[in-house]
């Protein structure tokens, strides 16, 4: 799996000497594989703030492919005015307080894509425009891009994930693994451009399995698609690091979505995540926290409010780097993770290991 990081390689191998040399199981989700279902855990548009984040979407097959897809929208807003918010003191003006109520709603659209098609769009803009070449046409097997649209995100800002599913022309799930997908997140101001990049995660179905009822269900007994991952493993420099080359102070936001969710009811999963977390001496610290529709949160405030106490900090673990390993209790979870220098950003996938023993289910509308 492709990892766009600074020194990311060097900093995985370190840690795989000094924690045992053990090198992770590979599980059934993959960032590097052609799927039936495509998450991109992380997908941010602000207009003030001059970030946006370009999907891509590739049909890998040589025949049509159409995608059903949703934008999930994990903002919070204030009850008072009903403005975006991250905290509650975001909601306070004239004197007068509201509350940053968390929220979920998703915005679905379809794409047909032609046989081998890329495409490409900008979060904030979407697509209305097809064919993409701007050339009326049609391509193999008489297929082309006729009923695609591909709208905005709902709201700027927006902080949330796109989920997309192989699908027939009545909108049933198809068990074909045809869709790789990428997403690259653009902070610009002025001439400097900060941009992060990572793999879509894949789950696959199994040949045969799927069925026309729209419960997608994901390991376990009647599995129609490849489980969500047991363990979640992230390699990573400890927040509060400084980088030893240029002297830049290191944090890292771990970004976690639910496998399971209900589309049709609007109602998104949960998870309890327990955390292992590993210096480079093997010395091992734990906590858990509870994800609720998104996390992005940076780790050294997963256990506390004040990151220089956190087991996530370098004073307190002792050492520059790390492993933390992840298991879910209710939902399952699908991760990427992103490394903050003072000057730019990174993006990269974590490592998955073996199937959840129950399933996790996706309820389509």
């Amino acid at each position: 799996m492709r990892q766009v990081r600074w020194a990311s390689g060097t900093v995985a191998l370190a840690m795989a000497f000094a924690l045992g040399g053990v090198q992770p199981a590979v599980g059934d989700v993959t960032s590097d594989q052609a799927t039936a279902i495509v998450v991109y855990p992380h997908v941010l548009v602000d207009g003030d703030e001059s970030v946006d984040t370009v999907l891509q979407l590739s049909n890998t097959s040589n025949n049509p492919a159409i995608a059903w897809c949703f934008y999930e929208n994990a903002n919070s807003h204030c009850t008072n005015n009903g403005q975006v918010c991250v905290e509650a003191s975001e909601c306070c003006s004239g004197g007068l307080c509201g509350v940053c109520l968390p929220g979920w709603n998703e915005t679905d659209f379809r794409i047909r894509l032609t046989p081998r098609q890329p495409i490409g769009w900008r979060a904030s803009e979407g697509l209305v425009d097809f064919p993409v070449d701007g050339v009326d046409r049609v391509g193999r097997q008489g297929s082309s891009n006729a009923g695609s649209r591909i709208p905005p995100v709902p709201e700027d800002s927006f902080n949330g994930a796109l989920r997309c599913f192989v699908v027939d022309d009545t909108n049933t799930p198809l068990d074909t693994n045809v869709f790789k997908g990428e997403a690259t997140i653009y902070d610009y101001e002025g001439d400097f451009v900060d941009v992060a990049k990572y793999n879509a995660v894949g789950i696959k179905a199994i040949e045969g399995a799927v069925n026309d009822d729209k419960e997608l269900v994901f390991g376990g007994e009647n599995a129609e698609y490849n489980g969500c991952p047991n363990v979640l493993i992230l390699n990573h420099f400890f927040d509060l690091a400084i980088n030893p080359l240029n002297g830049a102070e290191i944090t890292t936001n771990l970004i976690l979505v639910p496998c399971t969710e209900d589309l049709l009811r609007q109602i998104p999963g949960t998870s309890v995540i327990q955390y292992l977390v590993y210096n480079e001496f093997e010395q091992r610290f734990s906590t858990s926290r509870t994800v609720d529709c998104k996390q992005d949160l940076q780790i050294s405030l997963i256990d506390t409010t004040q990151e220089e106490r956190s087991i996530f900090s370098a004073g307190v673990a002792g050492t520059l780097a790390g492993q933390t390993r992840l298991t879910p209790i209710g939902s399952g979870v699908l991760a990427v993770a992103e490394e903050h220098h003072d000057d730019f950003t990174a993006d990269f996938n974590v490592h998955y290991q073996g199937d959840r023993e129950t399933s996790d289910v996706i309820t389509l509308p």
